[in-house]
Order: structure tokens, then sequence, then C-alpha cells
């Protein structure tokens, strides 16, 4: 595991480096970037030549939002995870065997995110940003006695307030660090039911609890290219109304983008996450009648590729529509526990 995961960060940053190296001579960015140079500084934008200080297309996840001041920006994203078998570990393990010591075993899941983000830019360095996530929920349960069944919920997540600041750029605008820092509200459900029964951990729609958003960014761009690095984690406070809160999440990723033409870019990016075990326990779970169940079952790591597109059209200016494949390099889970299989994210962003 620890060797595919070095290859696979070694490889991106290869393609990376390279890039940057191609063109380290350039005398001009001609792609666009926020915060606003001044003077002599303006860069243009290569969609439409005409100066503008917002990221290029492409260049960033849609999920690191700049922008010049009294700009606003929208987006919808949409994400489908899938899940399927258990790991221990990096060991796979049977729905048999999961049987022998549980009453119940997972065999899959399915989680479908609709996140709606808004953002407003109150300078050319600082902006704030708010997301509500619409979550539905599956897994699919397989008794040691009886027939299989399906369980559900849906509803909203947790509501996210985050405020990003331009700490330091080159002069150039060909290098930028951002800070990022929020709190997650308590706006999703921890009382998931079905059929009366309290549902386990990962089929619930929030944390109950208030979490701390910090988060670190470095951009890098020249003309036709775009590199980068983001880590973001949610740092859980307390504990809820049912004893227990979620353990802390960090989310590292390095991505390299390339214009193909004016109107499309290609990135290649790896996709850290590390998510530790619960804290505290629900009292209505019983551990013994499933791993779902086990608050000490729910921690993992993993490391994912991902490849993506960006088409920005010249007719829909300030317009710009991501789809992307990512799939797991490799996964160590504290399981019994589901492996992702596949994830597919597409989104829509408007700034104006």
């Amino acid at each position: 595991m620890k060797c595919r995961l070095l290859l696979a960060l070694f490889l991106l940053f290869s393609i990376t480096w390279n890039a940057h190296a191609q063109t380290a001579e350039a005398s001009r960015i001609t792609v666009s970037a926020t915060p606003a140079p001044t003077g002599n500084d303006q860069v243009t934008d290569a969609t439409s030549d005409t100066e503008s200080t917002n990221t290029r297309p492409g260049y960033a996840p849609l999920s690191v939002m700049t922008g010049r001041a009294g700009d606003w920006m929208f987006s919808y994203q949409f994400m489908f995870d899938n899940m399927d078998g258990n790991l221990v570990d990096t060991d796979e393990i049977s729905t048999t065997q999961i049987l022998r010591t549980f009453a119940f075993a997972p065999t899959s899941m399915t989680m479908e995110m609709h996140m709606f983000t808004g953002m407003y830019a109150f300078t050319d360095r600082f902006n704030l940003t708010v997301m509500l996530p619409y979550l539905v929920k599956d897994m699919d349960m397989r008794p040691r006695e009886g027939s299989p069944f399906t369980e559900h919920s849906n509803g909203i997540g947790d509501l996210e307030f985050l405020a990003t600041y331009t700490l330091w750029q080159t002069s150039d605008l060909r290098h930028r660090v951002l800070i990022k820092g929020g709190n997650g509200i308590p706006t999703g459900s921890i009382d998931a039911e079905m059929d009366g029964f309290p549902l386990e951990y990962c089929m619930q729609l929030g944390s109950g609890t208030v979490s701390l958003l910090p988060g670190l960014t470095y951009l890098g761009q020249a003309p036709r290219w775009g590199w980068g690095f983001n880590c973001d984690a949610t740092i859980q406070l307390g504990t809820n109304d049912h004893h227990y809160r979620f353990g802390n999440r960090y989310q590292p990723s390095v991505w390299v983008a390339r214009d193909v033409v004016d109107s499309l870019t290609v990135s290649a990016s790896a996709k850290g996450e590390i998510w530790e075990n619960v804290h505290g326990a629900d009292p209505r779970l019983n551990p013994s009648d499933q791993q779902t169940n086990d608050p000490n079952r729910q921690g993992g790591k993993r490391l994912d590729a991902a490849l993506s597109i960006t088409i920005h059209p010249r007719f829909l200016r300030g317009h710009q529509f991501l789809f992307e494949g990512q799939f797991p390099v490799a996964q160590s889970l504290d399981g019994p526990q589901l492996r992702r299989t596949w994830l597919f994210h597409c989104g829509w962003q408007y700034d104006f």
C-alpha cells in the first residue's frame, strides 16, 4: 500500500514539475488569477482577451473559490460514492466471515450528495463561502438469518461557513498561498431511523456537533498549465445529544491541469483522506450486533486517483462545467468496513 501511495504521488509531482519547468522562462502570465494585480501586472483571461482576476476554470478544484472584490459565485455539485465489499485494514473479508461474528453484515452502500454553494468576495483577497449539502444514503444489509434488506436515509447535512484569505502571492501571480477557516453548524439529523430503530453512524446525515474547518491551499500557474496543493480538515468539537462525536477528518490533495483548447481543461489529481474513529458511543446502538454500530470500526485512510475535464465555453462567459471520475489506489480501514470502489463527481459553477 505504501509503495503504491508513494508511486502515485511521485508520478503526479513529476508531471507538475515538468509543467513548471516548461514555462519557467515565460515573461507574462496569460491566464486569470486572484487577487487582482496592480499597475502593469494585469492578467488577461485566455478565453475572452479581457482583463480578469478570477481563477482560470479547471486550474483548481471547485471547492477552492477565489474572486475579485464584489464578485458573486454560485455552484451546484453532484457526487455519487459507490462502496462494495469489506476490508479489515487492507485485506478483504467475505460476508460469510463477518456473519460468524456479527448478526448483520453490510454488503454495499451508495451515497449521493447534492452540494449547493454561494460565495461573495469582499475584497480581492478575502471571500466568504456558504455550503449546504443534501444527502441520500442506501446500505444493503444481509442478516445471519432471514432475508436481505436495504436501509435508507435522506435529508440536509451540516451547514458550513468558510472564509478564504490570500496570505501570500508573487508579483507575477505565478504562485499564491491561501488560508481558510470556518465552522460547521450541526443542521443535519443524527436521529435517522428505519422501522423505529436508530440507524448506524454511517447512515446519519449530520454530526450533531460544531466543527472547525481549517485549510491551506497553494496555487501555481503558467501559460496553459495550472497546479496546486490543498489540505482541508474537519475538527469536531464536544459531543452531541447521543453522547458521541465523529472523528476528525483530514483531506490533502495535489493536482496538475492543462488547457487542451481555450474552452477545455483536463486535470489529474491524487486525493488523500484520513478519518478517525468515533469518540464516545451512541447508547442506542449495540456494537456486538453489527460492525457499523461499533465506534472503533469507523476510521480509515485512503488514496484516490482522479481524472477530470472542465468545459468553459466562450458563449457562456462565467460558467464552467466539471466532470470527474475517482478511483481508489489504496485504502486501509479499521474494519470490517465497506470499501470505496469508485466515485463520480460533476458540477456547475457561475461567477459574476
